[in-house]
């Protein structure tokens, strides 16, 4: 009998946005719903598993039913070490998944910059990063 073998695709098709900022995680998620019209509500932490021990990273996660996207928001930061290592001066994530336009991705941006919890945030290219996998879930 002949071998059927599965090959699964990855999806990296999403706005990834890197947020420097010192606050904790719940203060930010609060300040994305009272400022930006969000309705992030806390998930369980997102765990994975490195070096044999399981780093935890708080998940925050919210759907836009009028336009079909999902924000999450995802801390850089736990006890092990970083979510992406590469990515130094982010200490959050920004995900938006769906049909987010140029016009829409840039309009965020501007609205996340303009909170001000935040020193600084700015687009990442998702498929520069090595460690890219971490961010599917």
């Amino acid at each position: 009998m002949p071998k059927l073998t599965l090959a699964l695709e990855e999806d990296f098709d999403f706005t990834l946005i890197g947020i420097s900022c010192h606050s904790k995680d719940y203060r930010l998620g609060y300040e994305f719903n009272k400022r930006m019209g969000f309705k992030f509500s806390r998930e369980n932490d997102l765990e994975l598993r490195i070096k044999g021990e399981i780093s935890s990273y708080a998940f925050f996660n919210y759907f836009d039913k009028e336009n079909y996207i999902e924000y999450s928001l995802i801390s850089n930061k736990s006890n092990l070490g970083k979510l992406v290592p590469e990515e130094k001066l982010s200490d959050y994530f920004l995900i938006a998944k769906g049909e987010v336009s140029t016009r829409i991705q840039k309009e965020l941006l501007l609205k996340v910059n303009e909170i001000q919890l935040i020193l600084t945030a700015y687009f990442i290219d998702v498929n520069q990063l090595k460690s890219k996998r971490n961010l599917i879930f």
